[in-house]
């Protein structure tokens, strides 16, 4: 009977960190830029930065600054197409 309970509290457990994990997922662009490059470092201004700098910076900061652990090759394109947006 013990590890009836037992396991439900880790089926509980798992769901509820799930649910969690789901919820604070980034969901645009701009979450992904503020969640993703806000884990190493305080968010920079770009405004110096042309349109044509921003794929550069970001494949910059995933192989030679370690963000390849946090934003994968689909997310820095999410990024990079936001952040060329903004320089619109």
């Amino acid at each position: 009977m013990r590890w009836k309970g037992l396991a439900v509290l880790a089926l509980v457990t798992g769901t509820a960190w799930g649910a969690w994990w789901w919820i604070n997922l980034p969901r645009t662009p701009q979450e992904f830029f503020m969640v993703r490059c806000s884990t190493c470092h305080k968010l920079p201004d770009l405004a110096k930065y042309k349109r044509e700098d921003m794929a550069g910076i970001v494949r910059t900061m995933r192989t030679k600054h370690g963000a390849g652990k946090v934003i994968d090759e689909e997310e820095a394109a999410i990024i990079t197409r936001y952040l060329e947006e903004q320089k619109q």
